[in-house]
């Protein structure tokens, strides 16, 4: 039994009830009022104005519109100037209900009015409530659900559906046609609609799922969950986390302060995040991820991947494209990835194996470790180490305060080394076999070599000459350490 109590309500007219008391069990039960009218639907629209008290609403196969209400009332001088006001005619059918102005009240008082509603399954229906639940089924044609502190539930209807509601939770299970949503201060609860979806929160979660023609959803400080939406999907956040998953179209997500999770999704991604994680699996387009301040993870990425973010690591694997990487201040690491690799660090390293493509990497102040690049590599570092293993093509790397490594070279054709550091040292390990043309030069350190080199210029500090025939080119210069070149 719903009860309200308050000191002042509307000032109601006159309409003649039937009183029916009852004994009562304690004083919020003294009195109890019975309604019941029903009011021929010649076309329009039913309006049904409430409050303070559950809305029921129903349809049947009928022509007209019936009204049951309880009203209950603890003072029955209250009781008896509550009203439910009706009308009929061409327009439509109206109901309302009106409660008395009360001043000046002094101890105890509660009232309730409980009403249902049923009108033809044809009949488009507005219904309003206040300080009550709304619970309608089966309506079968576009209508309007309104309700202010207090719950809405719609159940099993056809049509395009408006609900709206304040300081309650709204549930719709089951909409054949097009829904929109709006809600302020509660939850959000959508399952099965074939219609496109359209939901807007504040201070609430959103729930959806099973959705068939995609959805547009909106919220300010709650969570936001969309699962099975056979359309695209649009998702803004503000202070809460997004998921979504099992997305046959396009996804385009945006949150400020909360993680952003996202999986198998049919066409492209897009994520802007500012203060939260993002994690993408399973994308069967291209991937592009802004995050600001953001750890981004992502694996299963048919397409190309972008990620732009600060202040985070970044961790891709299995990418069937390019990737293009920046990231501010974190960790970079990469693998298997069928494309090329671009990726730009200024305070975190940078990993990657398995680069289908040609692989350019800026670290500022980080290492670099880059294995197994298909083809041509090429690394600016300042104050990290460079170590490159089992490149494919070309290696270039100017490095300013780190090490540099170079091994396992694998292709059969020249591949042209050139690096550069300073205070640090230079190593290179080539295959048996490959002819080089050698320039290597240090300003305070020395050259050693463990491959025999025809040489045109020795000294410790400089070297130039062949090895083999020659005809690929081998530039080595350090300012201030040594290099080494050794045998695979």
């Amino acid at each position: 039994m719903s009860r309200i109590r308050r000191t002042s309500a509307l000032l109601a007219l006159a309409l003649t009830l039937v009183a029916l008391p009852v004994a009562a069990e304690d004083d919020d039960s003294r009195f109890e009022l019975k309604f019941g009218k029903d009011l021929a639907f010649r076309g329009g629209r039913v309006n049904v104005d409430h409050a303070f008290g559950s809305l029921v609403v129903r349809t049947h196969a009928g022509n007209d519109v019936q009204v049951r209400a309880t009203i209950r009332s603890s003072d029955e001088e209250i009781g008896k100037q509550i009203r439910i006001l009706t009308s009929e005619g061409q327009g439509g059918v109206t109901v309302r209900t009106e409660i008395p102005d009360i001043r000046n009240w002094r101890g105890r008082l509660s009232y309730s009015v409980d009403m249902t509603v049923t009108l033809p399954g044809a009949a488009p229906l507005t219904a309003k409530n206040r300080f009550g639940t709304i619970d309608a089924r089966g309506l079968q044609t576009a209508s309007v659900l309104e309700n202010k502190q207090g719950s809405i539930r719609l159940q099993d209807a056809r049509g395009n559906q408006t609900v709206s509601n304040a300081f309650g939770s709204v549930e719709v299970v089951d909409n054949r046609g097009t829904l929109s949503v709006t809600n302020s201060n509660g939850s959000i609860s959508v399952r099965k609609v074939t219609g496109a979806l359209t939901l807007t929160n504040r201070f609430g979660s959103i729930d959806v799922e099973d959705i068939d023609a995609g959805a547009t959803l909106t919220n300010a400080n709650g969570s936001i969950e969309a699962m099975d939406v056979g359309g695209p999907l649009k998702a803004t956040n503000a202070f809460g986390s997004i998921e979504a998953s099992n997305i046959t179209g396009a996804a385009d997500i945006t949150t400020s302060n909360g993680r952003v999770e996202l999986a198998n999704v049919t066409g492209n991604a897009i994520v802007r995040n500012s203060f939260g994680s993002v994690t993408a699996a399973t994308i069967r387009g291209n991937l592009t991820v802004d995050g600001q301040n953001s750890k981004v993870q992502a694996s299963g990425i048919t397409g190309n991947v972008k990620i732009d973010t600060g202040f985070g690591s970044v961790q891709l694997e299995d990418i069937g494209g390019a990737a293009d990487i920046i990231n501010s201040n974190g960790k970079i690491q990469v693998s298997d990835i069928r494309g090329s690799l671009s990726a730009k660090t200024q305070f975190g390293s940078v990993q990657a194996e398995r680069v289908g493509g040609s692989a350019t990497v800026e670290s500022t102040n980080g290492s670099v470790t880059l294995q197994d690049i298909t083809a041509a590599v090429r690394v600016r570092a300042s104050f990290g180490s460079v170590f490159i293993d089992r490149a494919g093509g070309a290696v270039t790397v100017a490095n300013a305060n780190g090490a540099i490594s170079v091994s396992g070279l694998r292709s059969t054709q020249c591949q042209p080394l050139t690096l550069s550091t300073n205070f640090s040292s230079i190593k290179v390990s080539l295959p048996e076999n490959h002819g080089y043309d050698v320039n290597a030069r240090t300003s305070f350190g020395r050259i050693k070599t463990g491959i025999p080199i025809t040489t045109t210029t020795f000294s410790e500090a400089s070297l130039a000459g062949t090895i083999g025939r020659g005809g690929c080119k081998l530039d080595l210069v350090n300012a201030n350490g040594n290099i080494t070149i050794d045998k695979e």
